[in-house]
């Protein structure tokens, strides 16, 4: 791929989420059904997912967690970006499909995202970066903003026969 997004060449990134889980199968289950993730490797109470041999997230069984406080500061939410606008169509219409529950969905300016909770509660957002050179600016600062996502024309991104998601 030659157009990056930004986040992806930005000097300083994640290169792995760690998530701690009472139940690691049901999560790990989760985050393979709903994002497409394969398993990459498994040790011990130990799951590690990603994609295109790339780990991006290792979840962590311990039936001794509690049920956090929603209260209590923690993970807002892992943020998982898509190399195209098309791609997140068709993840929203593999989330349509699947009745998958969204809790939001968002056009930031600077990207358009969809929001959901893993099944222990933990934030997940799926996105994409619109191209730098589109970024709304007020002279040398970076306007964002949260704004309702337009889905019909995100879903205008998908040619005629575009294949489905994974």
């Amino acid at each position: 791929m030659t157009n990056l997004p930004f986040a992806a060449t930005a000097p300083v990134y994640v290169g792995r989420v760690g998530l701690k889980a009472r139940d690691a199968e049901r999560v790990a289950t989760f985050y393979k059904s709903v994002l497409g993730l394969k398993e990459l490797r498994r040790a011990g109470g130990v799951i590690g997912l990603g994609v295109d041999g790339r780990e991006l997230l290792e979840i962590e069984g311990s039936a001794a967690l509690r049920e956090d406080d929603p209260r209590g500061a923690g993970l807002f939410h892992t943020a998982f970006l898509l190399p195209a606008r098309a791609d997140l169509a068709r993840w929203v219409r593999h989330a349509s499909d699947s009745r998958i529950a969204l809790d939001g969905a968002s056009d930031h300016l600077v990207s358009e995202a969809l929001y959901l909770n893993d099944p222990e509660g933990n934030g997940v957002e799926i996105y994409v970066d619109r191209d730098a050179s589109e970024w709304p600016r007020d002279g040398g600062t970076i306007r964002m903003a949260t704004e309702r996502l337009d889905v019909d024309s995100l879903m205008s991104a998908l040619g005629e026969g575009d294949a489905g998601w994974k």
